[in-house]
């Protein structure tokens, strides 16, 4: 009999029970939201500046997820694949709230000039300084040509390169570098134009929304219709769906990661941003089936061989993302020039290296251990080493946030704040999840495919 049926032969559609601990969790996420942005709020009134960079970085983790079930929804579809029915309804889960993030993204939208200080660049660079008086500029000199500094016991904060360089050579060198920035500055002011900007972050929102609205919609009516055309549609759609998809989150990242630091560029940092996002969401998407189905809730939809195919897709997302993360950074440093390595630098060895032990940490722990962990058909197989491996993942994809986000606002020095945003956020997004839990099927019942996906076997 087929596992979609109970014993008298009527179809089983997976929904929470009233008296399940999953009926009613969605109000405890939504109190964690709550305390978070509380806290976050608190952030806020102590240090604005710091609120915005955390802000962001803890809006981003529940996002990346709701991409990532985006796009793993869609590749589904037009790969026509079986075996990913019985999870495809989770993963459209996480991001049917994909709508909120319109409201979530407010805070960020008010402080834009705290994170991005190029906005309003064109003012500021027409805008020349005002001349110092002869007592600033006494002081400002550096102490190779500043008799008094050396009086007062200043010491010089220059570079040793540059102090070791003759003062015309110096001042040609230093004149030359602000001459670059404001070139690269004013080459890309279109680009970095206030309004152009918001209206970039609202057609992405309003592409993610509607591509996420349209399959959630197809996949639900058919749970009711069992028609096929539903099936016809979602795969004809895909093509176009994944381009714009492709599209927007590139550009996504290029505006709010790439551009905290707007002299700096790299033509493969969307890509880097979209495996941070699809590799999150596979290792969501083991722990939360594996969740319910121990609850009960997925019946023996979900068994061993479709952890097996997530386990494997979890794996080639860690050498996806290696891969792009390791051509990024090795480009970078064989190229060695100045202006392309400041992004790498401030993560080793500006702001005091401080956050060396956190770049290592990412290399060790977000690619070698789990490479060699999850290798294994065995662990694939191993439900709960396959949980700790995708366990893992969770928790260096939010580190590794984290580390994309805050070197922009200085050194490491983890801030209550930065907690407070990520509960919040991540709190409220998962409340929005856990809602439509226990509003729609845990199972896409109405696909015709469905069947086949239970009988699913590895080879």
């Amino acid at each position: 009999m087929s596992t979609t049926k109970e014993a008298t032969g009527t179809p089983r559609d997976y929904r929470i029970p009233a008296k399940s601990p999953w009926a009613g969790a969605w109000k405890l996420c939504a109190g964690f939201g709550v305390v978070g942005l509380a806290i976050a709020a608190y952030g806020y009134k102590l240090d604005p500046q710091r609120f915005a960079f955390s802000y962001l970085f803890g809006l981003f983790v529940p996002l990346s997820l709701a991409l990532g079930s985006l796009f793993f929804v869609m590749v589904l579809y037009i790969t026509k694949a079986s075996w990913g029915i019985s999870v495809r309804r989770v993963a459209e889960l996480f991001m049917r709230p994909m709508p909120i993030f319109a409201i979530l993204v407010i805070p960020l939208v008010l402080l834009l000039p705290q994170m991005f200080p190029w906005l309003g660049a064109k003012t500021h660079l027409e805008i020349q300084p005002e001349k110092p008086t002869a007592a600033e500029a006494n002081e400002a000199r550096p102490q190779a040509e500043n008799p008094l500094a050396e009086s007062r016991g200043f010491e010089s904060k220059e570079p040793a390169a540059l102090r070791d360089l003759p003062v015309a050579n110096r001042k040609a060198m230093e004149h030359a570098e602000e001459h670059e920035e404001h070139e690269v500055m004013a080459h890309k002011s279109f680009y970095l134009d206030k309004r152009f900007f918001l209206g970039r972050l609202i057609f992405y929102l309003l592409v993610w929304s509607w591509l996420a609205q349209k399959y959630f919609r197809w996949s639900t009516e058919q749970d009711k219709t069992k028609a096929v055309e539903n099936t016809a549609a979602a795969q004809s759609f895909a093509p176009l769906g994944l381009i714009l998809f492709a599209l927007t989150i590139t550009f996504f990242g290029f505006d709010w990661f790439l551009s905290l630091n707007a002299t700096w560029y790299s033509t493969i940092f969307g890509v880097y941003i979209f495996a941070q996002s699809a590799l999150f969401q596979m290792a969501c998407l083991i722990l939360m089936t594996l969740a319910l189905r121990r609850s009960g809730l997925l019946g023996d939809t979900v068994n061993v061989e479709h952890y097996h195919d997530m386990g494997k897709l979890l794996f080639g997302w860690i050498v996806f993302w290696s891969y792009i993360s390791f051509a990024q950074f090795f480009l970078t440093w064989y190229s060695n020039i100045p202006d392309e390595l400041t992004w790498f630098h401030a993560r080793w060895h500006d702001n005091g290296g401080s956050w060396k032990f956190m770049s290592a940490s990412i290399v060790g722990f977000h690619f070698f251990v789990p490479f060699w962990f999850l290798m294994s058909r065995n662990i694939k197989r191993r439900l709960p080493l396959l949980a700790l491996g995708a366990l893992c993942m969770v928790v260096m994809h939010v580190v590794e946030v984290y580390w994309v986000v805050m070197p922009a606002y200085g050194p490491l020095s983890p801030s209550l704040v930065d907690v407070g945003c990520l509960i919040g956020l991540l709190g409220v997004y998962m409340a929005a999840v856990l809602r439509g839990m226990e509003e729609n099927s845990l199972v896409a019942v109405g696909d015709p495919r469905l069947e086949r996906s239970l009988e699913f076997e590895n080879a």
